[in-house]
């Protein structure tokens, strides 16, 4: 475990990092002349084929490697504590700091909010409904952590293999995909059971990275280039279809491969964004709005620069605030801040 564990830190950080940018990038056509924000664009729906996905994988990859791949695990009554600090309150905290001036401000805004004690029920509940729409990820990231969570703890507990659990969550996973999900999306639920699938693919890859890496190697050049070759097709013949999950789950290994090479290359030119992802994730819509939507009632922009002016203040000005706060850890505000926030330094020391 010990030999493997710092190259799989720097892998997975790389993996994070490329998807933020991704995220970050997607979020940054508002002023695309399609009356769509940009969804039309190739560009727009090839990073949208994999970039979320990938993310859930992420996360199952990093709950089993950081909970599993161990001696002692934390009870799950621990371990849905830690979530509910990292996720939950981060979600809480900026969901109701973002309702309260959209309300007030519906009628300048393109989509209003209902200023309502319903309404405000609505934007912490309701999926559909929520102030920062893309925050859906963190009420189905979750739901997906503390259920396979909870099934992975009790089968060790039970002494049913790894393998079994594994496919104990697939069968759940396609018994709820299954369910009639129509009406309003609660706290995430239907976004859980969608991305359920990339989830437990990041679980078993953990779980079996040797096994796998033994006959498919993704640390080559020739790795790279023949699953981006996969993906380019997958999606240019299953774009919109059912099919269209393992072009996601193409593109996935199109990114590993990638990150592998990086490591296996020693390419840091992304290094710099290492940890800072999640405060990028919670706080880049923001500047996605003042980059896009705001200034272009002000100033008469091409969308070309709009997109790029949201994508570089989206991530750098995220990543300038986390700097901060790290380099000012101990002060008893940042300390406050960090805790809103989500945000740990002790394992960064």
């Amino acid at each position: 475990m010990t030999e493997v564990r710092k190259p799989f830190v720097k892998f997975i950080a790389y993996l994070q990092i490329i998807g933020i940018i991704l995220v970050v990038f997607g979020h940054s056509f508002h002023e695309y002349p399609d009356d769509a924000h940009g969804t039309s664009l190739l560009i727009y729906r090839l990073c949208y084929n994999f970039r979320m996905p990938m993310f859930m994988f992420v996360s199952g990859f990093l709950m089993m490697f950081t909970e599993f791949m161990k001696d002692k695990r934390p009870s799950f009554r621990r371990f849905s504590m830690t979530k509910i600090r990292r996720l939950l309150i981060p979600y809480a905290v900026l969901t109701l700091l973002t309702y309260f001036p959209r309300a007030m401000m519906s009628g300048f805004a393109d989509e209003s909010v209902d200023a309502s004690v319903a309404g405000l029920f609505d934007s912490l509940f309701v999926t559909e409904c929520l102030p920062i729409p893309y925050f859906w990820f963190l009420q189905a990231s979750f739901l997906l952590l503390v259920s396979t969570y909870a099934v992975i703890f009790l089968c060790r507990r039970l002494r049913i293999s790894d393998g079994m659990a594994i496919v104990v969550l697939i069968s759940a996973s396609v018994g709820l995909g299954c369910l009639d999900w129509s009406g309003p999306e609660i706290f995430g639920c239907k976004h859980a059971v969608f991305y359920a699938t990339f989830f437990i693919a990041g679980i078993a890859y953990c779980r079996y990275f040797t096994t796998v890496d033994r006959y498919i190697p993704l640390d080559s050049m020739y790795s790279l280039l023949l699953t981006f070759t996969a993906w380019i097709v997958s999606f240019i013949y299953w774009e919109g279809t059912d099919y269209a999950v393992i072009s996601s789950l193409l593109g996935i290994a199109m990114c590993i491969s990638l990150a592998r090479l990086m490591v296996k290359h020693n390419v840091t030119v992304i290094d710099h964004l290492i940890g800072a992802n999640y405060i990028i994730f919670l706080l880049s819509w923001y500047f996605n709005v003042v980059t896009q939507q705001v200034l272009s009632h002000y100033i008469a922009l091409p969308w070309q620069v709009h997109t790029l002016l949201s994508l570089t203040f989206g991530i750098y000005i995220p990543w300038l605030g986390y700097r901060f706060m790290r380099a000012n850890q101990h002060h008893r505000l940042i300390r406050y801040i960090s805790i809103l926030l989500g945000q740990s330094f002790r394992s960064q020391q």
